[in-house]
């Protein structure tokens, strides 16, 4: 009996296979809406930061005339955790052109260990938890950390998905500002 060789030349040129698996990746992270919907609404009760008191409501609703960042994240989320300094720093660079939320999946850390996090950390921007799972539900978040942008007009214009960085933070502004102009 004759044994056949899979030949993996002839299959797929193996060179070509780590820019695919990255530019796969990097397309898949961030993802902008064609159709922009209307951003669900909601309030959130906050932690404790440098620039916010415990148990102030950020309510989207009021945050109308200008964009809106909301970063879905968790404690015990490596990426989560190596990005909320970055998004800090974007913050207290952009506090009066931006609102910055971040808000906290329950369950798998408890809200003690959130504000815990956020008080050690020195983060200043707005940061609580979303007790319920209805805030993540109604953003279809399925991935952590997601980051998702909202045009001053109330409109989600796009999705990151995983660690973003200050860069990638920076250019998403841009965009936000200059869909409103």
């Amino acid at each position: 009996m004759r044994k056949t060789r899979l030949n993996l030349k002839n299959i797929y040129p193996m060179k070509y296979l780590p820019i695919t698996l990255f530019l796969t990746v990097f397309f898949s992270s961030c993802s902008f809406t064609e159709n922009p919907q209307i951003a669900p609404p909601f309030k959130i009760d906050l932690y404790e930061t440098v620039d916010y008191e415990e148990n102030t409501v950020f309510d989207l609703s009021s945050q109308s005339g200008k964009p809106t960042i909301i970063n879905f994240w968790f404690p015990s989320c490596p990426p989560c955790v190596a990005e909320f300094p970055q998004i800090d720093q974007f913050y207290l660079k952009n506090r009066n052109s931006v609102k910055v939320i971040g808000i906290q999946l329950l369950n798998l850390d408890s809200a003690q260990d959130g504000q815990d996090f956020v008080k050690e950390k020195n983060i200043h921007f707005a940061v609580g938890a979303d007790p319920t799972g209805k805030v993540s539900v109604d953003y279809q978040i399925k991935v952590y950390p997601t980051t998702v942008f909202v045009n001053s007009q109330g409109l989600i214009t796009g999705h990151w998905q995983g660690e973003i960085t200050m860069e990638e933070l920076d250019q998403q502004l841009l965009l936000l500002q200059n869909k409103a102009n």
